[in-house]
């Protein structure tokens, strides 16, 4: 059993732009379904299974809020480990989108050997906070020597636009390619979409868990103060001078930049990827918030009689393939030189956004293929 499905994203060719955007996305939310009347233990037994990607953040989300519910605080050994299993998972996701998913839509060939060492490191990584160390310090030597091709530190202090996109051109390593690839759309300043980041307590329990409980609609769609937001990597990297430079040049281009960029933080753990928070609003009722690697995670319950009563899942996918949302505002009007470049926007653009379901990208009128 798993909770799949697909997000489409079309588009028509008018006049040298991108006109009638459609966003559709068909996943089943089956939270309430299939969990209402288990035990917590079954619920937590199941949940990883129903998700294909990022299954690790779900189920470290799932037992924080279902700990909420019960009344149970998890010691500080256990939270580490929640915040490691979360940002080692983070890291491998940014990793493969890096190494593998984005140069296979760049025409690169990707760097398979690479990805794998990656991954072999990050497996066993969150067990404790010296096997945390470990990895990490090799990872570094790994991203400085094959990702970026240059010390860790003196990228990340490339605080403008020009100097990442001269890095990227210099193609001295495959990501630089691949980086270079996705930056070469005609740039164009889309409407700002209000960033969701790491939001005040009040306003996950309030707007966003309890919300997500008593209107099942809601997780399907959801909006901030009435508005669609993005969450992500772009938007828990804004406060850097670099990223935000980008912004300004073109969305697409900031947010793959922006993955390579907490990439690099989570290494040098100055990243709020990973935060994982929890609340107990009522008596038998949970909620836990997590920041993983699409963005920001939310789980609610509502326990009756030791069995829950009521479960939601507010995804980053929700968030970010809103009709009108982050990736309706990025295209519709966008430039295009020609119909080649006008795919490659609605590819790469719903691509460095990234849901956790499979992804169609096409042109009305013609035939759309896989992203």
């Amino acid at each position: 059993m798993s909770v799949e499905g697909r997000v489409r994203v079309s588009a028509r060719l008018a006049e040298g732009r991108l006109a009638a955007v459609g966003i559709a996305a068909d996943r089943p939310l089956l939270a309430r379904r299939l969990l209402v009347g288990r035990t917590p233990a079954e619920a937590l037994a199941l949940l990883p299974t129903l998700f294909s990607l990022c299954g690790r953040s779900q189920a470290t989300v799932a037992a924080a809020a279902l700990d909420a519910a019960l009344g149970q605080v998890p010691g500080q050994a256990i939270q580490r480990r929640r915040v490691r299993e979360m940002t080692a998972e983070t890291a491998g996701e940014h990793a493969f989108r890096l190494l593998l998913d984005w140069p296979a839509l760049s025409g690169d060939p990707g760097d398979v050997a690479l990805l794998s060492r990656v991954r072999s490191l990050l497996a066993g990584a969150a067990a404790s906070e010296g096997s945390w160390g470990t990895a990490r310090d090799a990872l570094v030597v790994m991203t400085e020597a094959r990702i970026l091709g240059t010390a860790m530190d003196s990228w990340l202090e490339q605080f403008s636009a020009d100097e990442w996109i001269e890095w990227a051109r210099s193609r001295r390593t495959g990501c630089a390619g691949t980086m270079a690839t996705l930056a070469s759309l005609t740039a164009w300043s889309a409407p700002d979409t209000p960033q969701l980041v790491r939001p005040q307590h009040s306003f996950f329990v309030e707007q966003i868990a309890l919300r997500a409980l008593e209107d099942p609609g809601f997780a399907a769609a959801p909006v901030l103060d009435g508005e669609p937001a993005e969450c992500g990597a772009l938007a828990r990297c804004l406060s850097h001078p670099g990223v935000l430079d980008l912004t300004r040049r073109d969305r697409i281009t900031a947010r793959a930049f922006a993955r390579l960029a907490e990439f690099t933080l989570l290494l040098r753990e100055d990243s709020v990827a990973g935060h994982l928070e929890s609340a107990m609003p009522s008596p038998g009722v949970g909620a836990a918030m997590g920041e993983m690697a699409r963005g920001l995670l939310v789980h609610a319950v509502r326990l009756e009689g030791g069995r829950i009563a009521d479960y939601a899942i507010v995804a980053p996918t929700e968030w970010n393939f809103h009709p009108r949302g982050a990736l309706f505002r990025e295209l519709s009007g966008r430039p295009v030189r020609d119909e080649g470049e006008a795919k490659r926007a609605l590819t790469f653009a719903a691509a460095t956004l990234d849901p956790c379901v499979a992804l169609e990208a096409g042109l009305d009128g013609g035939e759309p293929g896989d992203a």
